[in-house]
């Protein structure tokens, strides 16, 4: 063997007492470990001679070593540029960091709020503060003190109305029905029903901007509506990293902006009204509590124009939360949990994908960098492939059925 040349004069004596039986059909798991070992130390001194060799030969010149450089790493530096390439990943947003940015919040008052409001819809006027409350049978349109969160009035509707997010236009508020297909319209200073606007599939969040109400309805479709009979005059998609944010909840229109609750999702995200693309990702976590009971989640967004202030709560929670939102001074830092979690499976997936051609890729990557390998391979793969096709010795003390 090549690696016997490297060694002591004993150590050649050892080696030489070392006999492989030819004449046995049988090499068990020891065995084959031992030849392992031994073929990796003969590539070790199998590059070791390689070494000395290289080191016993005369100097070359410049233009030598380059030409020498030149001829026997080209190929092996061409296959390794190839192979990198190949397995680059094909969808860069498998490696790519959130696009959005990261906002932090200060809170600046904590307001009691009615631990049974099933809020559906949060929204001020003024200094006025409107909610409306969900469930059937539990539904009601209130007034509440901005100040304390005490209800000054309230209006319950019937068993089958189940209230869900509304909007203030002009001196009117417009609510909207879950599945009841129709958002009635109220006087906002004696809650009168005085007209109802008419829509098909459900009905979620509401906003308006001054042209357009604007609303969700549990998908990741947002319709602008007509403020004069409620038709659809155009829709958009929300989209966060490319990928459709589904269950849009709770809106609220501030500037070009749409802010939004993703039901069953302790963040609000802030919605470009023109494209959909969401531009910030509010982490709220820290504001949840009763997480035990899974309908008790961030919901309500309104917003004080004249204050420039946000108020936040959620359904059955005992406060609200007068907040302002500005930059995160971290950089770098991840948009949500939801957006790690999808990295990371996009990179787990494509590692899943590509793990046999990697392996390969591995194999082939050593054949051309350590030239003696290929044998151990070689070998390897010979044994392992013939091993599946040996018979099991015929014993006649064996039971059919039964195990060795």
């Amino acid at each position: 063997m090549i690696f016997e040349s490297c060694v002591s004069d004993n150590s050649s004596e050892k080696t030489q007492g070392v006999k492989i039986d030819n004449a046995s059909t049988e090499v068990n798991k020891t065995e084959i470990s031992d030849l392992v070992l031994i073929l990796l130390a003969d590539i070790l001194f199998t590059h070791c001679i390689n070494v000395i060799c290289w080191a016993e030969r005369h100097i070359l010149t410049s233009m030598e070593h380059c030409s020498y450089i030149l001829y026997n790493n080209k190929f092996k530096k061409l296959f390794s540029c190839i192979l990198i390439i190949i397995l680059l990943p094909n969808n860069s947003s498998a490696s790519s960091l959130c696009t959005d940015d990261q906002i932090d919040f200060k809170i600046l008052n904590i307001i009691d709020h009615q631990p049974d409001s099933f809020t559906q819809g949060l929204e001020i006027k003024g200094a006025r503060l409107f909610e409306t409350t969900g469930l059937y049978g539990n539904s009601s349109l209130r007034e509440l003190n901005i100040t304390s969160g005490e209800i000054l009035r309230q209006k319950n509707f019937d068993s089958n109305v189940f209230s869900e997010g509304i909007s203030i236009f002009n001196n009117s508020i417009i609510m909207l029905t879950w599945m009841g297909q129709h958002a009635k319209i109220f006087d906002i200073d004696t809650f009168e029903l005085i007209g109802n606007y008419n829509y098909t599939g459900e009905g979620w969040g509401l906003c308006n901007n001054g042209d357009f109400f604007i609303m969700s309805n549990g998908s990741s479709i947002l319709s602008f509506r007509n403020v004069n009979d409620f038709t659809v005059s155009s829709t958009i998609t929300v989209t966060e990293n490319n990928k459709e944010i589904i269950n849009i909840n709770e809106l609220e229109c501030v500037g070009d902006l749409i802010y939004a609750n993703i039901w069953n999702e302790n963040r609000i995200i802030s919605i470009n009204s023109t494209n959909g693309i969401v531009q910030d990702s509010i982490n709220l976590e820290s504001l949840s509590y009763n997480q035990k009971d899974p309908n008790s989640v961030l919901n309500g967004i309104a917003y004080s124009e004249q204050d420039n202030y946000f108020l936040l709560t959620g359904k059955n929670w005992e406060n609200m939360y007068s907040i302002n939102f500005f930059p995160s001074n971290e950089s770098f830092s991840p948009c949500n949990n939801s957006n790690l979690i999808s990295n990371n499976n996009q990179i787990e997936d494509y590692f899943t994908f590509n793990l046999l051609f990697s392996l390969i890729s591995l194999i082939a990557i050593t054949i051309f960098v350590m030239p003696g390998s290929w044998p151990a391979f070689t070998f390897l793969f010979y044994r392992s492939f013939m091993r599946q096709h040996e018979q099991p010795p015929i014993s006649g003390d064996a039971v059919e059925g039964g195990e060795d």
